[in-house]
Protein backbone atom coordinates (compact mmCIF):
# COMPACT_ATOMS: atom_id res chain seq x y z
CA UNK A 1 0.00 0.00 0.00
CA UNK A 2 0.98 3.76 -0.62
CA UNK A 3 1.99 5.76 2.32
CA UNK A 4 1.57 9.96 1.73
CA UNK A 5 3.77 9.97 -0.76
CA UNK A 6 2.90 7.52 -3.04
CA UNK A 7 5.76 5.34 -1.35
CA UNK A 8 5.86 2.24 0.97
CA UNK A 9 3.81 2.69 4.49
CA UNK A 10 5.32 4.24 7.50
CA UNK A 11 4.73 3.05 10.77
CA UNK A 12 1.53 4.52 11.57
CA UNK A 13 0.03 6.36 8.16
CA UNK A 14 -2.86 7.62 6.65
CA UNK A 15 -4.34 6.53 3.16
CA UNK A 16 -6.70 8.44 1.29
CA UNK A 17 -9.36 6.22 -0.12
CA UNK A 18 -12.52 8.29 -1.84
CA UNK A 19 -15.07 10.66 -0.83
CA UNK A 20 -14.32 11.49 2.82
CA UNK A 21 -12.99 8.48 3.38
CA UNK A 22 -9.40 7.16 4.92
CA UNK A 23 -7.25 4.80 6.05
CA UNK A 24 -5.23 4.68 9.05
CA UNK A 25 -3.10 1.64 9.47
CA UNK A 26 -0.29 0.33 12.41
CA UNK A 27 2.23 -1.72 11.91
CA UNK A 28 3.57 -1.22 14.89
CA UNK A 29 3.28 -3.98 18.00
CA UNK A 30 1.10 -1.84 20.05
CA UNK A 31 -2.84 -0.36 20.20
CA UNK A 32 -2.89 3.28 19.31
CA UNK A 33 -5.13 6.01 20.92
CA UNK A 34 -4.65 8.78 18.84
CA UNK A 35 -7.13 12.48 17.72
CA UNK A 36 -7.77 13.15 13.91
CA UNK A 37 -8.00 16.37 12.53
CA UNK A 38 -9.58 17.79 9.61
CA UNK A 39 -7.58 21.13 9.03
CA UNK A 40 -9.10 24.36 8.61
CA UNK A 41 -12.42 22.90 10.17
CA UNK A 42 -13.63 22.31 13.75
CA UNK A 43 -13.69 18.39 13.46
CA UNK A 44 -12.06 16.41 15.46
CA UNK A 45 -12.30 13.19 17.06
CA UNK A 46 -10.65 10.07 18.22
CA UNK A 47 -9.24 6.68 16.67
CA UNK A 48 -8.66 3.41 17.98
CA UNK A 49 -5.54 1.77 16.03
CA UNK A 50 -5.18 -1.78 16.55
CA UNK A 51 -2.01 -3.13 16.90
CA UNK A 52 -0.30 -4.28 13.78
CA UNK A 53 -0.60 -8.78 13.54
CA UNK A 54 3.27 -9.18 13.33
CA UNK A 55 2.96 -11.06 10.34
CA UNK A 56 1.69 -10.95 6.59
CA UNK A 57 0.33 -8.71 5.84
CA UNK A 58 2.28 -6.65 9.30
CA UNK A 59 -0.27 -3.89 9.09
CA UNK A 60 -3.95 -3.13 10.97
CA UNK A 61 -6.28 -1.31 9.31
CA UNK A 62 -8.65 1.12 10.94
CA UNK A 63 -11.47 3.35 8.26
CA UNK A 64 -12.26 6.71 8.79
CA UNK A 65 -15.18 8.78 7.38
CA UNK A 66 -14.91 12.50 8.18
CA UNK A 67 -17.83 14.57 7.93
CA UNK A 68 -15.96 17.79 6.13
CA UNK A 69 -13.41 17.63 3.57
CA UNK A 70 -10.29 18.64 3.89
CA UNK A 71 -6.55 17.97 5.29
CA UNK A 72 -6.79 15.18 7.48
CA UNK A 73 -4.13 15.62 10.27
CA UNK A 74 -3.43 11.91 13.02
CA UNK A 75 -2.20 13.26 16.26
CA UNK A 76 -0.81 11.02 18.82
CA UNK A 77 -0.03 12.89 22.40
CA UNK A 78 -0.47 15.97 20.81
CA UNK A 79 1.92 14.98 18.79
CA UNK A 80 1.15 15.37 14.67
CA UNK A 81 2.20 12.06 12.65
CA UNK A 82 0.83 12.41 9.80
CA UNK A 83 -1.09 13.86 7.50
CA UNK A 84 -3.03 13.46 4.14
CA UNK A 85 -5.27 15.37 2.12
CA UNK A 86 -8.14 15.01 0.60
CA UNK A 87 -8.69 14.77 -3.11
CA UNK A 88 -12.45 14.75 -3.68
CA UNK A 89 -12.50 11.63 -5.83
CA UNK A 90 -15.53 9.72 -6.51
CA UNK A 91 -16.33 6.21 -4.72
CA UNK A 92 -17.57 5.06 -7.93
CA UNK A 93 -18.80 5.27 -11.45
CA UNK A 94 -22.44 6.42 -11.40
CA UNK A 95 -24.11 3.96 -14.43
CA UNK A 96 -24.48 0.29 -13.49
CA UNK A 97 -24.64 -2.53 -16.51
CA UNK A 98 -24.71 -5.57 -14.68
CA UNK A 99 -26.82 -8.58 -14.11
CA UNK A 100 -26.85 -10.87 -11.08
CA UNK A 101 -28.49 -14.08 -11.55
CA UNK A 102 -29.55 -16.57 -8.46
CA UNK A 103 -29.36 -19.77 -10.85
CA UNK A 104 -29.06 -21.00 -14.15
CA UNK A 105 -28.27 -23.45 -16.56
CA UNK A 106 -25.10 -24.23 -16.64
CA UNK A 107 -24.61 -22.72 -20.34
CA UNK A 108 -25.37 -19.41 -18.60
CA UNK A 109 -23.68 -19.49 -15.40
CA UNK A 110 -21.08 -22.51 -15.87
CA UNK A 111 -20.30 -24.68 -13.00
CA UNK A 112 -17.67 -25.46 -10.43
CA UNK A 113 -15.69 -28.92 -9.50
CA UNK A 114 -16.10 -29.73 -5.69
CA UNK A 115 -13.35 -28.91 -3.92
CA UNK A 116 -9.89 -31.07 -4.47
CA UNK A 117 -6.95 -31.58 -2.23
CA UNK A 118 -4.31 -29.43 -3.04
CA UNK A 119 -1.10 -30.23 -0.84
CA UNK A 120 0.23 -26.26 -0.27
CA UNK A 121 -1.63 -23.21 -0.43
CA UNK A 122 -1.39 -22.12 -3.93
CA UNK A 123 -0.59 -18.55 -3.65
CA UNK A 124 2.08 -18.59 -6.15
CA UNK A 125 1.02 -20.42 -9.55
CA UNK A 126 2.53 -21.10 -12.64
CA UNK A 127 1.83 -22.98 -16.09
CA UNK A 128 4.58 -24.54 -17.62
CA UNK A 129 4.63 -24.87 -21.39
CA UNK A 130 4.21 -28.64 -20.68
CA UNK A 131 0.30 -27.80 -19.54
CA UNK A 132 1.34 -28.39 -15.70
CA UNK A 133 1.30 -26.07 -12.76
CA UNK A 134 3.96 -25.07 -10.57
CA UNK A 135 3.23 -23.57 -6.94
CA UNK A 136 4.03 -23.10 -3.76
CA UNK A 137 3.27 -21.65 -0.61
CA UNK A 138 4.92 -19.99 2.72
CA UNK A 139 5.25 -23.60 3.88
CA UNK A 140 5.96 -26.74 2.73
CA UNK A 141 7.64 -27.45 -0.85
CA UNK A 142 6.69 -26.26 -4.14
CA UNK A 143 4.52 -29.12 -6.29
CA UNK A 144 4.07 -29.12 -9.95
CA UNK A 145 0.42 -30.04 -10.50
CA UNK A 146 -0.40 -32.54 -13.53
CA UNK A 147 -4.26 -31.42 -14.46
CA UNK A 148 -4.96 -34.65 -16.57
CA UNK A 149 -3.59 -37.48 -14.19
CA UNK A 150 -4.56 -34.98 -10.36
CA UNK A 151 -0.96 -35.92 -9.31
CA UNK A 152 1.45 -33.60 -7.38
CA UNK A 153 4.90 -33.75 -7.68
CA UNK A 154 7.18 -32.15 -4.73
CA UNK A 155 9.97 -29.66 -6.42
CA UNK A 156 11.64 -28.67 -3.16
CA UNK A 157 13.46 -25.12 -4.45
CA UNK A 158 16.84 -24.09 -3.28
CA UNK A 159 15.64 -21.11 -0.92
CA UNK A 160 13.00 -20.23 0.66
CA UNK A 161 10.60 -18.30 -2.23
CA UNK A 162 7.74 -17.45 -0.69
CA UNK A 163 6.44 -13.74 -1.60
CA UNK A 164 8.95 -13.51 -4.56
CA UNK A 165 8.58 -11.84 -7.92
CA UNK A 166 8.29 -14.38 -11.15
CA UNK A 167 7.72 -14.89 -14.64
CA UNK A 168 8.08 -17.07 -17.43
CA UNK A 169 11.33 -16.37 -19.67
CA UNK A 170 11.34 -16.48 -23.04
CA UNK A 171 12.38 -20.45 -23.05
CA UNK A 172 9.76 -21.66 -20.97
CA UNK A 173 12.07 -21.37 -17.95
CA UNK A 174 10.26 -19.63 -14.47
CA UNK A 175 12.55 -17.28 -12.65
CA UNK A 176 11.59 -17.18 -9.68
CA UNK A 177 13.66 -14.00 -7.93
CA UNK A 178 13.80 -12.66 -4.20
CA UNK A 179 11.90 -14.67 -1.36
CA UNK A 180 11.49 -15.30 2.64
CA UNK A 181 13.73 -14.31 5.65
CA UNK A 182 11.17 -13.19 7.41
CA UNK A 183 7.72 -10.78 7.07
CA UNK A 184 9.26 -7.53 4.85
CA UNK A 185 12.55 -8.97 4.70
CA UNK A 186 13.36 -10.38 1.67
CA UNK A 187 16.39 -12.44 0.04
CA UNK A 188 18.42 -11.31 -3.12
CA UNK A 189 18.70 -14.80 -4.48
CA UNK A 190 17.75 -15.85 -7.87
CA UNK A 191 16.18 -19.39 -9.02
CA UNK A 192 15.55 -20.56 -12.49
CA UNK A 193 12.89 -23.69 -12.74
CA UNK A 194 13.13 -25.61 -15.74
CA UNK A 195 9.95 -26.89 -16.56
CA UNK A 196 11.81 -30.37 -18.73
CA UNK A 197 13.54 -31.40 -16.20
CA UNK A 198 11.90 -30.62 -13.40
CA UNK A 199 14.74 -29.11 -11.18
CA UNK A 200 15.74 -25.60 -10.23
CA UNK A 201 19.15 -23.63 -10.69
CA UNK A 202 20.55 -20.93 -8.82
CA UNK A 203 21.81 -17.84 -10.43
CA UNK A 204 23.66 -14.56 -9.53
CA UNK A 205 21.91 -12.78 -6.62
CA UNK A 206 20.54 -9.08 -6.75
CA UNK A 207 22.07 -6.61 -5.63
CA UNK A 208 19.66 -6.48 -2.53
CA UNK A 209 16.97 -8.71 -1.26
CA UNK A 210 13.19 -8.71 -2.61
CA UNK A 211 10.31 -9.26 -1.02
CA UNK A 212 6.75 -8.63 -2.55
CA UNK A 213 8.60 -7.32 -5.94
CA UNK A 214 6.52 -7.54 -9.46
CA UNK A 215 8.61 -8.99 -12.19
CA UNK A 216 7.87 -7.94 -15.59
CA UNK A 217 9.16 -10.11 -19.09
CA UNK A 218 10.54 -7.28 -21.65
CA UNK A 219 10.22 -7.49 -25.40
CA UNK A 220 13.67 -8.44 -25.60
CA UNK A 221 13.68 -11.14 -23.38
CA UNK A 222 14.89 -9.78 -20.66
CA UNK A 223 12.63 -9.33 -17.32
CA UNK A 224 12.53 -6.25 -15.16
CA UNK A 225 11.78 -6.44 -11.29
CA UNK A 226 10.69 -3.61 -9.17
CA UNK A 227 9.63 -2.99 -5.70
CA UNK A 228 9.88 -5.01 -2.09
CA UNK A 229 11.99 -5.24 0.78
CA UNK A 230 15.17 -6.08 1.50
CA UNK A 231 17.05 -7.93 3.97
CA UNK A 232 17.49 -4.69 6.40
CA UNK A 233 13.20 -4.73 6.21
CA UNK A 234 13.97 -1.58 3.90
CA UNK A 235 12.18 -0.44 0.69
CA UNK A 236 14.18 -1.38 -2.41
CA UNK A 237 13.82 1.56 -4.74
CA UNK A 238 16.44 0.65 -7.82
CA UNK A 239 15.08 -1.51 -10.23
CA UNK A 240 16.82 -4.65 -11.37
CA UNK A 241 17.05 -6.14 -14.75
CA UNK A 242 17.56 -10.28 -15.55
CA UNK A 243 19.68 -10.16 -18.84
CA UNK A 244 19.81 -13.52 -18.82
CA UNK A 245 23.49 -13.98 -17.02
CA UNK A 246 23.62 -11.11 -14.46
CA UNK A 247 21.28 -8.18 -12.93
CA UNK A 248 21.44 -4.50 -14.40
CA UNK A 249 20.46 -1.88 -11.73
CA UNK A 250 18.71 1.13 -13.53
CA UNK A 251 20.34 3.54 -10.81
CA UNK A 252 18.42 6.50 -12.46
CA UNK A 253 15.09 4.99 -11.75
CA UNK A 254 15.13 4.71 -8.07
CA UNK A 255 11.29 5.24 -6.47
CA UNK A 256 9.49 3.65 -3.79
CA UNK A 257 6.95 2.07 -5.02
CA UNK A 258 4.12 -0.19 -3.14
CA UNK A 259 4.47 -4.26 -2.41
CA UNK A 260 4.16 -6.01 -6.15
CA UNK A 261 3.32 -3.24 -8.07
CA UNK A 262 0.63 -3.57 -10.96
CA UNK A 263 3.33 -3.37 -13.85
CA UNK A 264 3.28 -4.09 -18.14
CA UNK A 265 4.75 -3.90 -21.10
CA UNK A 266 3.61 -1.07 -23.08
CA UNK A 267 3.18 -1.27 -26.94
CA UNK A 268 5.86 1.20 -26.61
CA UNK A 269 8.19 -1.46 -24.89
CA UNK A 270 8.05 0.97 -21.91
CA UNK A 271 7.13 -0.60 -18.51
CA UNK A 272 3.72 0.86 -17.19
CA UNK A 273 2.62 1.49 -13.56
CA UNK A 274 -1.12 1.29 -13.21
CA UNK A 275 -1.12 1.11 -8.95
CA UNK A 276 -1.54 0.83 -6.26
CA UNK A 277 -0.65 4.15 -6.78
CA UNK A 278 -3.53 6.50 -7.86
CA UNK A 279 -0.80 8.23 -9.91
CA UNK A 280 -0.17 6.41 -13.37
CA UNK A 281 3.96 6.00 -13.95
CA UNK A 282 5.70 5.00 -17.05
CA UNK A 283 9.52 3.28 -16.97
CA UNK A 284 12.37 2.93 -19.85
CA UNK A 285 14.60 -0.20 -19.13
CA UNK A 286 17.51 1.04 -21.59
CA UNK A 287 20.73 2.21 -20.11
CA UNK A 288 20.36 3.36 -16.45
CA UNK A 289 16.17 3.56 -16.89
CA UNK A 290 14.19 6.61 -16.09
CA UNK A 291 10.44 7.02 -14.35
CA UNK A 292 8.35 9.61 -16.17
CA UNK A 293 4.28 10.84 -14.76
CA UNK A 294 1.47 9.53 -16.85
CA UNK A 295 -2.17 10.34 -15.70
CA UNK A 296 -4.50 9.96 -12.57
CA UNK A 297 -6.72 7.18 -11.85
CA UNK A 298 -9.84 7.98 -11.12
CA UNK A 299 -10.37 5.96 -7.88
CA UNK A 300 -7.77 6.44 -5.70
CA UNK A 301 -6.02 3.91 -3.87
CA UNK A 302 -6.37 -0.07 -5.29
CA UNK A 303 -4.25 -1.72 -3.15
CA UNK A 304 -4.74 -5.44 -3.81
CA UNK A 305 -7.42 -5.19 -7.04
CA UNK A 306 -6.69 -7.03 -10.07
CA UNK A 307 -5.74 -5.64 -13.12
CA UNK A 308 -5.20 -7.26 -16.71
CA UNK A 309 -4.01 -6.32 -20.35
CA UNK A 310 -7.25 -7.30 -22.04
CA UNK A 311 -6.29 -6.32 -25.32
CA UNK A 312 -2.86 -5.36 -26.75
CA UNK A 313 -2.62 -1.94 -24.74
CA UNK A 314 -5.85 -1.96 -22.89
CA UNK A 315 -5.90 -2.59 -19.47
CA UNK A 316 -8.90 -3.05 -17.19
CA UNK A 317 -8.01 -2.59 -13.40
CA UNK A 318 -11.15 -3.72 -11.02
CA UNK A 319 -11.79 -3.76 -7.01
CA UNK A 320 -9.57 -3.78 -4.56
CA UNK A 321 -9.24 0.03 -2.19
CA UNK A 322 -11.36 -0.12 0.78
CA UNK A 323 -13.42 -2.05 -0.95
CA UNK A 324 -14.78 -1.33 -4.31
CA UNK A 325 -16.99 -2.51 -6.97
CA UNK A 326 -15.30 0.18 -9.20
CA UNK A 327 -13.52 -0.40 -11.97
CA UNK A 328 -11.81 1.74 -14.81
CA UNK A 329 -9.90 0.79 -18.58
CA UNK A 330 -7.22 2.85 -20.11
CA UNK A 331 -5.65 2.56 -23.65
CA UNK A 332 -1.94 2.92 -24.34
CA UNK A 333 -1.93 2.96 -27.63
CA UNK A 334 -3.01 6.78 -27.80
CA UNK A 335 -1.30 9.50 -27.84
CA UNK A 336 -2.42 10.90 -24.49
CA UNK A 337 -3.98 7.78 -22.19
CA UNK A 338 -6.76 8.05 -19.62
CA UNK A 339 -8.09 6.20 -17.28
CA UNK A 340 -12.00 5.92 -17.76
CA UNK A 341 -14.50 4.32 -15.84
CA UNK A 342 -16.35 1.36 -17.27
CA UNK A 343 -19.16 -0.23 -15.47
CA UNK A 344 -18.75 -1.65 -11.76
CA UNK A 345 -19.21 -5.31 -10.95
CA UNK A 346 -22.22 -6.36 -8.81
CA UNK A 347 -19.93 -7.38 -5.59
CA UNK A 348 -17.43 -5.47 -3.91
CA UNK A 349 -13.74 -7.12 -3.73
CA UNK A 350 -10.28 -6.86 -2.51
CA UNK A 351 -7.88 -9.83 -3.05
CA UNK A 352 -10.15 -11.40 -6.02
CA UNK A 353 -8.43 -12.80 -8.84
CA UNK A 354 -8.48 -11.39 -12.79
CA UNK A 355 -8.51 -14.55 -15.64
CA UNK A 356 -9.00 -13.48 -19.42
CA UNK A 357 -10.38 -16.06 -21.04
CA UNK A 358 -10.17 -17.63 -24.90
CA UNK A 359 -13.40 -15.32 -26.09
CA UNK A 360 -11.33 -11.82 -24.36
CA UNK A 361 -13.71 -11.86 -21.56
CA UNK A 362 -12.49 -11.33 -18.08
CA UNK A 363 -13.20 -13.44 -14.89
CA UNK A 364 -13.03 -12.36 -11.46
CA UNK A 365 -13.49 -14.47 -9.17
CA UNK A 366 -12.94 -14.69 -5.25
CA UNK A 367 -11.83 -11.87 -2.71
CA UNK A 368 -13.65 -10.13 -0.30
CA UNK A 369 -16.25 -7.64 0.67
CA UNK A 370 -15.83 -5.81 3.59
CA UNK A 371 -13.66 -3.43 5.11
CA UNK A 372 -11.11 -5.02 7.10
CA UNK A 373 -7.91 -6.12 5.43
CA UNK A 374 -8.97 -9.62 4.86
CA UNK A 375 -12.30 -10.34 6.00
CA UNK A 376 -13.16 -14.31 5.85
CA UNK A 377 -16.63 -13.46 7.32
CA UNK A 378 -17.87 -11.15 3.97
CA UNK A 379 -15.86 -13.22 1.19
CA UNK A 380 -17.57 -13.21 -2.50
CA UNK A 381 -18.53 -16.59 -3.76
CA UNK A 382 -20.09 -15.31 -6.76
CA UNK A 383 -18.03 -15.30 -9.91
CA UNK A 384 -18.34 -12.29 -12.38
CA UNK A 385 -17.70 -12.02 -15.67
CA UNK A 386 -16.73 -8.51 -17.94
CA UNK A 387 -17.64 -8.42 -21.43
CA UNK A 388 -14.85 -5.57 -23.03
CA UNK A 389 -17.42 -5.37 -25.55
CA UNK A 390 -19.68 -3.98 -23.89
CA UNK A 391 -18.11 -2.78 -20.54
CA UNK A 392 -20.96 -4.75 -18.83
CA UNK A 393 -21.04 -7.80 -16.24
CA UNK A 394 -22.55 -10.68 -15.34
CA UNK A 395 -22.60 -12.88 -12.66
CA UNK A 396 -22.10 -16.10 -13.08
CA UNK A 397 -21.76 -19.77 -10.50
CA UNK A 398 -20.63 -19.40 -6.99
CA UNK A 399 -17.71 -22.08 -5.85
CA UNK A 400 -17.71 -23.22 -2.52
CA UNK A 401 -15.07 -22.21 -0.79
CA UNK A 402 -13.79 -18.84 0.74
CA UNK A 403 -10.91 -17.65 -1.32
CA UNK A 404 -9.49 -14.16 0.13
CA UNK A 405 -5.79 -13.13 0.68
CA UNK A 406 -2.99 -15.36 -0.77
CA UNK A 407 -5.72 -16.93 -3.28
CA UNK A 408 -4.75 -17.77 -6.92
CA UNK A 409 -6.79 -18.41 -9.83
CA UNK A 410 -5.03 -19.64 -13.56
CA UNK A 411 -5.97 -20.31 -17.33
CA UNK A 412 -5.84 -23.66 -18.22
CA UNK A 413 -5.16 -24.90 -21.72
CA UNK A 414 -8.52 -26.82 -21.64
CA UNK A 415 -10.28 -23.66 -20.66
CA UNK A 416 -11.33 -24.19 -17.58
CA UNK A 417 -9.92 -21.89 -14.52
CA UNK A 418 -8.34 -22.91 -11.47
CA UNK A 419 -8.96 -21.31 -8.46
CA UNK A 420 -6.99 -22.32 -5.34
CA UNK A 421 -4.97 -20.91 -2.03
CA UNK A 422 -5.88 -18.51 0.84
CA UNK A 423 -4.76 -18.28 4.08
CA UNK A 424 -1.08 -19.12 5.03
CA UNK A 425 0.35 -16.33 6.94
CA UNK A 426 -2.69 -14.77 8.53
CA UNK A 427 -5.51 -14.66 10.64
CA UNK A 428 -7.87 -17.17 8.13
CA UNK A 429 -8.21 -20.68 7.82
CA UNK A 430 -5.74 -22.35 5.66
CA UNK A 431 -7.32 -23.86 2.18
CA UNK A 432 -5.59 -26.88 1.29
CA UNK A 433 -7.63 -26.97 -1.63
CA UNK A 434 -8.40 -25.92 -4.96
CA UNK A 435 -11.43 -25.53 -7.25
CA UNK A 436 -12.02 -25.17 -11.25
CA UNK A 437 -14.79 -23.84 -12.94
CA UNK A 438 -16.29 -24.59 -16.44
CA UNK A 439 -17.04 -21.23 -17.81
CA UNK A 440 -20.87 -21.19 -20.01
CA UNK A 441 -18.87 -21.46 -23.21
CA UNK A 442 -18.01 -25.28 -22.11
CA UNK A 443 -21.65 -26.30 -22.17
CA UNK A 444 -22.47 -24.69 -25.70
CA UNK A 445 -22.17 -27.39 -27.95
CA UNK A 446 -18.94 -29.19 -29.60
CA UNK A 447 -15.57 -28.20 -28.83
CA UNK A 448 -13.53 -26.99 -32.04
CA UNK A 449 -10.23 -29.38 -32.56
CA UNK A 450 -6.72 -27.80 -33.33
CA UNK A 451 -5.35 -31.57 -34.81
CA UNK A 452 -1.69 -30.18 -35.59
CA UNK A 453 0.45 -26.81 -34.63
CA UNK A 454 4.04 -26.03 -34.61
CA UNK A 455 5.68 -25.63 -31.50
CA UNK A 456 7.55 -22.51 -32.50
CA UNK A 457 6.97 -19.39 -34.90
CA UNK A 458 8.33 -15.84 -35.36
CA UNK A 459 6.72 -12.26 -35.42
CA UNK A 460 4.40 -11.68 -38.41
CA UNK A 461 4.69 -15.49 -39.32
CA UNK A 462 2.10 -16.83 -40.84
CA UNK A 463 1.56 -20.34 -39.75
CA UNK A 464 -0.77 -23.68 -40.69
CA UNK A 465 -2.73 -24.72 -38.28
CA UNK A 466 -5.14 -28.10 -38.85
CA UNK A 467 -8.37 -28.39 -37.67
CA UNK A 468 -11.28 -30.46 -39.05
CA UNK A 469 -13.85 -27.80 -39.72
CA UNK A 470 -12.46 -24.78 -40.81
CA UNK A 471 -15.61 -23.39 -42.03
CA UNK A 472 -16.73 -23.34 -38.37
CA UNK A 473 -13.96 -21.53 -36.51
CA UNK A 474 -14.58 -17.40 -36.25
CA UNK A 475 -11.95 -16.57 -34.39
CA UNK A 476 -8.28 -17.56 -33.12
CA UNK A 477 -7.05 -15.85 -30.06
CA UNK A 478 -3.68 -15.73 -28.22
CA UNK A 479 -2.89 -15.84 -24.01
CA UNK A 480 0.40 -15.66 -22.42
CA UNK A 481 0.87 -18.32 -19.63
CA UNK A 482 0.07 -16.92 -16.49
CA UNK A 483 2.21 -16.60 -13.63
CA UNK A 484 -0.01 -15.40 -10.72
CA UNK A 485 0.69 -14.16 -7.23
CA UNK A 486 -1.12 -11.78 -4.80
CA UNK A 487 -4.05 -11.05 -6.69
CA UNK A 488 -1.98 -9.93 -10.15
CA UNK A 489 -0.06 -11.21 -12.93
CA UNK A 490 1.65 -8.62 -14.65
CA UNK A 491 2.49 -11.02 -17.87
CA UNK A 492 -1.01 -11.88 -18.89
CA UNK A 493 -2.04 -10.57 -22.01
CA UNK A 494 -4.85 -11.31 -25.15
CA UNK A 495 -4.09 -11.20 -28.62
CA UNK A 496 -7.25 -11.33 -31.45
CA UNK A 497 -5.06 -13.13 -34.50
CA UNK A 498 -6.18 -12.91 -38.06
CA UNK A 499 -6.06 -15.98 -40.33
CA UNK A 500 -7.48 -17.41 -43.84
CA UNK A 501 -9.35 -20.32 -44.02
CA UNK A 502 -8.21 -23.27 -46.21
CA UNK A 503 -9.78 -26.98 -46.58
CA UNK A 504 -8.45 -28.08 -43.99
CA UNK A 505 -7.27 -25.78 -41.48
CA UNK A 506 -6.47 -22.20 -41.33
CA UNK A 507 -3.37 -20.23 -41.70
CA UNK A 508 -3.26 -17.74 -39.09
CA UNK A 509 -0.45 -14.78 -38.69
CA UNK A 510 1.42 -13.95 -35.25
CA UNK A 511 1.61 -10.10 -33.55
CA UNK A 512 4.35 -8.30 -35.62
CA UNK A 513 5.54 -6.91 -32.24
CA UNK A 514 7.66 -8.27 -29.64
CA UNK A 515 5.91 -5.28 -27.29
CA UNK A 516 2.10 -6.56 -28.09
CA UNK A 517 3.50 -10.38 -27.60
CA UNK A 518 7.03 -10.24 -25.63
CA UNK A 519 9.16 -13.71 -26.39
CA UNK A 520 7.84 -16.91 -24.89
CA UNK A 521 5.07 -19.13 -24.91
CA UNK A 522 1.58 -18.71 -25.17
CA UNK A 523 -1.63 -20.75 -25.55
CA UNK A 524 -3.83 -20.42 -28.76
CA UNK A 525 -8.15 -21.13 -29.10
CA UNK A 526 -9.69 -21.56 -31.89
CA UNK A 527 -13.16 -20.38 -31.58
CA UNK A 528 -16.54 -21.53 -33.31
CA UNK A 529 -19.25 -19.24 -33.72
CA UNK A 530 -21.04 -20.23 -30.88
CA UNK A 531 -18.20 -19.10 -28.98
CA UNK A 532 -17.16 -22.34 -27.86
CA UNK A 533 -13.28 -22.78 -27.81
CA UNK A 534 -10.81 -25.85 -28.72
CA UNK A 535 -8.34 -27.03 -26.23
CA UNK A 536 -5.31 -24.82 -26.26
CA UNK A 537 -1.86 -25.90 -28.15
CA UNK A 538 0.99 -24.17 -26.75
CA UNK A 539 3.46 -22.30 -29.11
CA UNK A 540 6.56 -20.54 -28.57
CA UNK A 541 7.08 -16.87 -29.84
CA UNK A 542 10.69 -15.93 -30.63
Amino acid sequence: MEGPDGSMLEPIDLIYVCGNKFLATNSTSSQLQLEYRVAGTRETGSLTLREGPGGDPGFSETELETTNAGVVELYHDGIRITRRPNQSLPCGSSPMSATAFASGPENTMGKWSAPFSWPIIGLHLTLLPNGKVLSWGKFRQPQVWTPSTGAFAAVPAPDWIFCSGHTLLSDGKVLVNGGHISDHHGIPDANLFDPGTMTWSSKPAMARGRWYPTTTTLANGEAVTIAGRDQGGLPVTVPEVWTGSVWRKLTSAARSLPYYPRTFLAPNGKIFYAGENQRSLWLTTSGTGSWTASVNRLYGTRDYGSAVMYRPGKILYVGGGHTTNTAEIIDLNVASPVWKWTNPMVYRRRHLNATILPTGQVLVTGGTSGTGFSDEAAAVYASELWDPATGSWRTLASNSVRRVYHSTALLLPDGRVLLTGSGDATNNADHYNAELFSPPYLFNGSRPTISSAPTTVGYGQSFFLGTPAPTAITRVTLIRLGSVTHAFDSNQRFSELTFVRTTDGLTVTTPGSRNVAPPGHYMIFILNGTGVPSKARTIRIR
